[in-house]
């Protein structure tokens, strides 16, 4: 899929939507969205829920690894929380390290609005 049509394709993603995720910029092998931080965001400690920033990178990956011609799942997928996430915003932005015919690998950075990293996820995509 081309960038406008992958924007279109996942409007329709309900629970990106529910989650209040923003498309900032999408082309074949790299995406970048932003989440701005609401109450329904905060676990019990007011720190953005780790479900939270995974769906955010899940997200980010499934724009990335489907715009172009290969359709891709997650396979597999690791999250590293390197900070707890006080601020307002949240940026998801990926870069692929491995675009193969059927397996493709991405590397997703969490951050906030000051640019700390809040987490790191490697996501592993089966293409068919």
């Amino acid at each position: 899929m081309k960038p406008e049509e992958i924007r279109e394709y996942f409007a329709k993603d309900r629970f990106a939507e529910m989650t209040g995720i923003q498309i900032l910029e999408v082309r074949e092998g790299y995406a970048k969205t932003k989440l701005d931080v609401e109450d329904k965001h905060l676990n019990a400690n007011d720190v953005v829920m780790g479900g939270c920033i995974y769906t955010l990178a899940d997200f980010t990956f499934a724009l990335a690894a489907n715009c172009g011609e290969l359709r891709s799942k997650t396979l597999s997928s690791s999250i590293v929380f390197n900070s707890p996430a006080y601020g307002k915003e949240l940026y998801a932005e990926t870069e692929i390290i491995k675009n193969g015919r059927t397996i493709c690998n991405f590397l997703v950075r969490i951050t906030d609005e000051n640019h700390r990293t809040v987490a790191t996820v490697n996501v592993m995509g089966y293409r068919d």
